[in-house]
């Protein structure tokens, strides 16, 4: 597939998450769980790791654009995440969650970043945790690329660490990071055993 092919595929999958989730958010005002546990409670503050989380959005498009180049690859991770988007709307609907939010207390540029960031993203659709299933679909769908398996490592270590930046800047919780690795992995395995193998087949 070219590169401008492959842009559109994934602008228009992320397009359609975005405007699913701001959509739902915007109409949903009712945020009726909070799903905070005692671990969640002592997890401290980390402004910093708001430069990790933002790197969400530019290696998901250079991995998909660029790193992993076969089509039934490309295209089987497309339906994962679009499969993810409309499972986690779901979610936001009809088990709306939250996140209450405390003031920053903090002057640095990282902690102006996160003001931000809590400007545009409002404290709820916690549950599953986007950015920890879009980063871990890419661990899985690198690992299924020729070309790309032998980063599959250096996206594990990343997504790891995106999933602690959500903890760390309380955007999410435990509970939220796990269920987006388990949604992440159930999207894999869908879409692997159905447009990943078919494609395969056919060529």
């Amino acid at each position: 597939m070219s590169v401008r092919a492959k842009a559109r595929y994934i602008l228009v999958t992320l397009l359609f998450y975005l405007a699913a989730y701001f959509s739902i958010q915007s109409f949903i005002t009712v945020n009726e769980y909070n799903l905070s546990t005692d671990i969640d409670r002592i997890i401290p503050f980390v402004p910093q790791f708001v430069w990790v989380y933002h790197t969400i959005v530019p290696i998901l498009l250079f991995t998909a654009i660029v790193l992993i180049q076969r089509k039934d690859v490309f295209l089987s991770m497309i339906a994962a995440f679009v499969i993810a988007s409309l499972i986690m709307s779901v979610f936001y609907v009809v088990f709306p969650s939250f996140y209450p939010r405390e003031p920053i207390g903090d002057y640095s540029l990282s902690a102006g970043l996160v003001e931000l960031t809590r400007m545009v993203d409002g404290p709820s659709n916690t549950f599953p945790s986007g950015h920890v299933t879009f980063s871990w679909l890419l661990v899985f769908f690198v690992g299924l690329s020729e070309q790309a398996r032998k980063f599959k490592w250096a996206y594990a270590l990343w997504a790891i660490l995106i999933a602690t930046s959500t903890l760390v800047l309380k955007q999410h919780f435990i509970i939220d990071v796990f269920s987006g690795i388990l949604l992440a992995s159930v999207c894999y395995f869908l879409a692997k055993n159905t447009v990943f193998e078919r494609l395969r087949q056919a060529n």
